[in-house]
């Protein structure tokens, strides 16, 4: 039997880097004083230029403590500057502050609606992180359709963890119809992506024949680019597969 076959889906963890200084094409006083880590001069550089990135990338030195003192607080100031003059990044990392109680009081409605403006400004990584509240009914209410719809988006803006918690969606009818060949696609984009998870359940796939049919030599395949990225059980289903080419995993 596949992994995951409980009625609750066990979902992904939810992404908590914050966003690093975005190295546009186009060099800038600011940017080029930074990369030199001249962050006094690239400090000054920013704060003159008073744009939207500008107060982003004050927001990153502030959080980080580059040529300052680490300052959350100040960081969630620069953030919300930027973020009220439309920079999704700024958006996304205010809902990462919020919700880990860093520099502003914790609160997962107050991340909840910064993670909506930054997935609705494209931000592939909001959209996950708010499918995963929906699906748990943090700082909003739990709704698994709501939380598929949210995944649905960021899977088709290229986030490979969205398709894999999608495609497993999919296989249970768990707030979408149950749709195995949907969750074969999704789960194939994942692991060309090199998701451990996604080659793994794959493998399983392929040698099942679960929304797919059954091919023994790319369920190896799949299984040993799982092994080969360090994710658990790889190797036990690959032993099984080598056992006995007859018996089902």
């Amino acid at each position: 039997m596949l992994p995951y076959n409980g009625k609750n889906i066990p979902l992904l963890l939810m992404a908590t880097a914050l966003i690093p200084l975005i190295v546009c094409g186009c060099s800038t006083p600011g940017m080029d004083a930074y990369l030199q880590k001249d962050y006094a001069d690239a400090k000054r550089q920013f704060r003159e230029k008073n744009d939207p990135e500008s107060d982003f990338a004050l927001g990153v030195m502030s959080y980080k403590g580059q040529g300052v003192a680490p300052d959350p607080t100040e960081a969630a100031r620069w953030f919300r500057k930027a973020a009220d003059r439309g920079h999704a990044g700024a958006c996304y990392n205010l809902g990462l502050l919020y919700m880990k109680g860093e520099g502003v009081d914790k609160s997962n409605r107050e991340a909840a609606c910064w993670f909506r403006l930054a997935a609705k400004k494209g931000y592939a990584k909001a959209g996950y992180n708010l499918g995963l509240m929906y699906a748990k009914g943090d700082g909003v209410i739990k709704d698994r359709a709501e939380a598929a719809r949210w995944f649905r988006l960021a899977a088709g803006q290229g986030y490979a963890k969205a398709r894999i918690d999608l495609a497993l969606m999919y296989l249970k009818g768990d707030g979408v119809r149950k749709n195995r060949g949907e969750a074969f696609r999704l789960m194939h984009s994942a692991a060309t992506q090199g998701e451990g998870e996604a080659e793994l359940m794959l493998g399983l796939m392929y040698a099942r024949g679960v929304g797919v049919e059954k091919d023994r030599y790319e369920a190896e395949v799949w299984l040993k680019r799982a092994s080969e990225h360090g994710y658990y059980g790889a190797d036990l289903y690959l032993n099984k597969l080598g056992e006995n080419r007859n018996a089902a995993l």
